[in-house]
This record gives C-alpha cells, structure tokens and sequence, in this order.
C-alpha cells in the first residue's frame, strides 16, 4: 500500500510538472490579431494618450465594470480609485481623460483591446486603425503584454506576470531588463 501511494505521488507529480512547464504562455511568440469594434456614439468615453504615437479610445462604462469584475481583497483599494474618478469625471463630461499613473489601470486598458473593445488612434497616419495585435513577451522574471499597431510598432504594453524563474535563473541574458527598459520607454515616441 505505500509503494502504491508512493507510485502514485510520482506519477501525479510528473504528469502536473509535464502540463505547467511543457507550454509557457511566454512561448508562443505569434502576434495574436484584434479586430476593434466601434464604439457606441451614446457612450462617455475614456481618452488614454499614448505620447506620440497613438490615443486608445474607450467605453468608460466597460473599464468600470471590469474594475468591478477584477477587484479582490488584494487590488480593492486601487480599483476602486479607479471606479471613483470615472463615476466622478462621468457626471462633468462624456469624455474622460487619463493623463495621470493609476495602478492596475493599464491592466483594465489591456483586457479591453485584447477584446477589441477600443478604437486606436495611429497619430503618424492621422487615423484610427481597424486592428491591433498583441502577444506576450518575457524579459528575464517578467512577461508583459505588448500591443502593436498593424506596421508591427509597439504602442502599449502592461506587465502580466512577475517572478518568472526558468532553469533556476531570474535572467537568461544579463541585458534583458535593459531590452525591456528600452522598449518600453520607446512605446510613446514615434
């Protein structure tokens, strides 16, 4: 009977290590392409500019009840900051200028493109785009999310996992941190 619960214990955990480092998220290196649906004309609309290169346009109605859907005991405070100040900017005007750092709100801004919630503004082409891609990007312990507009240039990005430890290295490339640094100050700048 040990041997059996010993044989089992074995096989369960080789099976349970196969599944979770088999197939990375961070691994699949294809754009994944987003078509962007109008927005509705009646809607108050959230504004993020994006520097020089592109302004994301948003339902404010949806980034709310995400920030409702995603709150937990762990982000309540900051969502709910972020719940307050488009309730409260909602009531002056329909439309709704993010020009300050927000925690988890570029999170919200993510989860909207990737599903096609958003229209992009392209500055350099003076017009919106009808898609974006995105995918997934590890740098060292962190994989962030970046969205590119369809001549593949990076124009937002959000950090989506940290503490990424593969082969028993925080880093792989001693420059990678600085790779990262470099794309994600490039992101505003045309």
């Amino acid at each position: 009977m040990k041997y059996l619960l010993l044989l089992t214990f074995f096989i369960s955990t080789r099976l349970f290590a196969q599944q979770t480092t088999d197939k990375c998220p961070w691994s699949d290196t294809n754009y994944i392409s987003v078509k962007l649906h109008d927005l509705r004309k009646d809607e108050k609309i959230v504004i993020v500019d994006i520097g020089q290169k592109a302004t994301i346009y948003l339902e404010a109605k949806k980034i709310r009840q995400s920030a409702v859907i995603e709150s937990n005991d762990f982000n309540k405070e900051e969502l709910s900051t972020i719940i307050n100040l488009i309730d409260s900017a909602s009531l002056k005007s329909d439309t709704i200028i993010i020009d300050q750092y927000l925690p988890y709100f570029n999170y919200l801004v993510s989860k909207q493109l990737q599903k096609g919630n958003a229209k992009v503004f392209y500055k350099k082409l003076n017009s919106f785009v009808p898609t974006v891609s995105h995918r997934l990007e590890k740098y060292g312990m962190y994989a962030h999310r970046f969205f590119y507009l369809p001549d593949k240039r990076p124009f937002f990005s959000t950090m989506e996992m940290s503490g990424i430890i593969e082969d028993n290295k925080f880093f792989s490339d001693p420059d990678e941190l600085e790779k990262l640094g470099d794309k994600l100050s490039g992101l505003g700048k045309e």
